[in-house]
């Protein structure tokens, strides 16, 4: 008896690579399908696939209402029309009703003539507007042949920034009417975003908006209307130029992107990293006068002064505290000697509070070469000489949660 062939479910994965148009694209429906739903088989499959050098990921996110969808469907269109496969894939709402999403594909790309492959998603619950199974799904449009994809959330909160970390590079959308700039600039999404823009340019009120934001973040702000187009090529000539610095695709170092398993990659992680974080070094806390916060932390703990460092490399005096000898990690005081530094211009935008994370590492060098080449966002591809002369380097909030993080050399 002939052995049962492979199902057309079970060829939907395989065949994302066939030879026509049509069945690239009904096999990439079928798989991404199978994987919304769960399949396990799916998922394994999904996570075994190469993603290709050139494939990309924009992502488009913000609050409700700003126009993300026709932004997201001006930007595809630009792209199709200098050639480029486009994919772009919509997490939406989930319906009470279906469990499905909630606005599906009704409402987007009305004039989309093929070129386009678009795929709605439910959050299902996800966290900042991300779907669950978004990262899989983003590896089978990869592997379909998208060199690019607009991955659109599902209209998150001010200080949602989970798409950051899938993203290679992500545009925080925003529009005048929708609230107070000055609260809109100072929320952490809009912070960590690579660029950020005005929608709705055409609206008054929107040049203020842009120039509240400008005071708030170092990163791009851009007027655009998507309505009109006006000002979508110039986004996209800024995307495309900063993707051309792009080494590594952002994905690859997710977790969910391997074959092996959670397990597998934090343990391959650990390797590569030389060892990987050794311990939480110290918590740095941004103030204006280390001196009287010290005196505040002596009163509240009975802490005591461990060391005091003036870092002139970035423009800060440093006051480090601890519970006792030996007790583990360290509170540091960072306050600013330099009125452009960029404790200083923290202090400006947020005041006084949490700062960075710092762990030690083994091998700094070592860490931050693995660490680029995983893709992840680094303020530092070299080591610098910080508080008490040891090699320290900084991780951008993007690849860490909104969080920045300091690594140390042991």
């Amino acid at each position: 008896m002939r052995e049962p062939g492979p199902s057309a479910e079970a060829e939907g994965i395989a065949a994302l690579s066939g030879r026509t148009e049509t069945s690239r694209r009904r096999a990439l429906a079928r798989a991404i399908s199978r994987v919304e739903a769960g399949d396990i088989d799916a998922r394994r499959e999904a996570r075994g696939l190469v993603w290709p050098k050139r494939a990309r990921v924009i992502g488009i996110t913000g609050p409700p209402g700003v126009g993300k969808s026709l932004l997201a469907s001006r930007l595809a269109a630009l792209l199709s029309g200098e050639g480029r496969p486009v994919g772009v894939l919509a997490v939406d709402p989930t319906s009470p009703r279906t469990g499905g999403a909630l606005l599906g594909d009704r409402v987007r790309l009305p004039a989309d003539d093929g070129a386009v492959f678009f795929r709605s998603m439910a959050a299902r619950g996800g966290a900042g507007g991300i779907a669950p199974g978004v990262p899989l799904v983003l590896r089978l449009l990869a592997a379909a042949g998208f060199e690019r994809i607009l991955l659109e959330t599902a209209g998150v909160g001010q200080g949602d920034h989970q798409v950051t970390r899938i993203a290679d590079r992500t545009v925080a959308a925003v529009a005048p009417g929708l609230g107070d700039s000055v609260q809109a600039a100072k929320a952490g999404l809009f912070e960590v975003a690579d660029f950020l823009v005005v929608n709705q340019a055409d609206r008054p009120g929107a040049e203020a908006m842009a120039a509240a934001f400008r005071s708030f973040r170092e990163g791009p702000v851009m007027l655009a209307s998507a309505k009109t187009g006006t000002g979508v090529p110039d986004l996209l000539g800024a995307l495309e130029r900063s993707l051309a610095t792009a080494e590594v695709p952002a994905i690859a170092s997710l977790p969910e992107s391997s074959a092996c398993g959670a397990a597998a990659v934090s343990s391959a992680a650990k390797a590569a990293l030389g060892g990987g974080a050794i311990r939480l070094h110290h918590v740095g806390i941004a103030v204006k006068d280390a001196q009287a916060s010290a005196s505040v932390w002596q009163e509240l703990l009975a802490l005591r002064e461990q060391a005091r460092y003036r870092v002139d490399e970035f423009g800060v005096l440093a006051l480090f505290l601890e519970a006792g000898r030996d007790s583990g990690g360290l509170i540091e005081l960072v306050e600013p000697t330099a009125p452009e530094g960029p404790v200083a211009r923290f202090l400006s935008r947020r005041g006084e509070g949490l700062h960075h994370l710092c762990f030690e590492v083994e091998d700094i060098h070592r860490t931050l070469g693995a660490l680029a080449a995983r893709g992840v966002r680094l303020v530092d591809r070299a080591p610098r000489r910080g508080a008490g002369g040891h090699l320290v380097a900084f991780i951008h909030p993007a690849s860490a949660g909104g969080v920045l993080l300091e690594l140390k050399q042991a």
